[in-house]
């Protein structure tokens, strides 16, 4: 792909030889960046989510005894399920849009308008999940875990008042620490591609 001006990147888009990247200036989309930039915000996305664990680690007394066997970390907990559907959620979108990457850099510049507007529409698709949908679901995963740090009162008012227990444990026993370390290397993975991704990219 050959620059037209590297200190305006629309008018570097919209003037070069991607079409990809000039439909992608030109159409209407919430999130804009760009696929390695998304990556980033997917790892930092899993990197929260591997907080479950710290977290986890230093309840108090009170908290901990709460949990099926007094460890929190080795608990399969109801809550943390959403937090297995949200990471879920970042690696499949987060591979959706490394595919997009490999397709469009192997068939550029002869990639027609049609098929960029495929590449476009499957990214697009998958930047809302992974960073909307799945988002959301690990702050508010994360969220839930925090609250072991308000204090036994307010961990257990919330306990009572909720209509099933979301700290109690579930049938298929997923621990809290197996999550984390997922999450954690599942994070370190993403940021390591969207780097190798991002000078081809440009």
């Amino acid at each position: 792909m050959t620059s037209t001006d590297p200190n305006d990147p629309i008018a570097d888009a919209l003037l070069g030889e991607s079409t990809y990247e000039r439909l992608r200036v030109e159409r209407y989309a919430l999130i804009k960046r760009r696929i390695p930039q998304k990556l980033v915000y997917q790892s930092g996305l899993l990197l929260a989510l591997a907080l479950v664990v710290p977290i986890a680690a230093t309840y108090p007394t009170s908290v901990q005894a709460v949990f099926p066997g007094g460890d929190p970390l080795w608990a399969s907990p109801l809550v943390l399920w959403l937090g297995v559907y949200a990471g879920g959620i970042e690696l499949g979108t987060a591979a959706c849009l490394v595919a997009v990457a490999i397709v469009r850099q192997s068939r550029e510049p002869q990639l027609s308008e049609s098929q960029a507007h495929v590449l476009l529409n499957v990214e697009d698709v998958a930047s809302m999940f992974g960073l909307t949908t799945g988002g959301f679901a690990i702050l508010l995963t994360v969220g839930f875990f925090l609250l072991g740090h308000a204090g036994g009162e307010t961990f257990q008012a919330v306990i009572d008042s909720a209509p099933r227990n979301p700290y109690g444990q579930t049938g298929v026993s997923v621990p809290v620490i197996a999550v984390g370390a997922a999450a954690a290397i599942s994070s370190g993975v993403v940021y390591l591609i969207s780097r190798y991704l991002a000078p081809k990219s440009q």
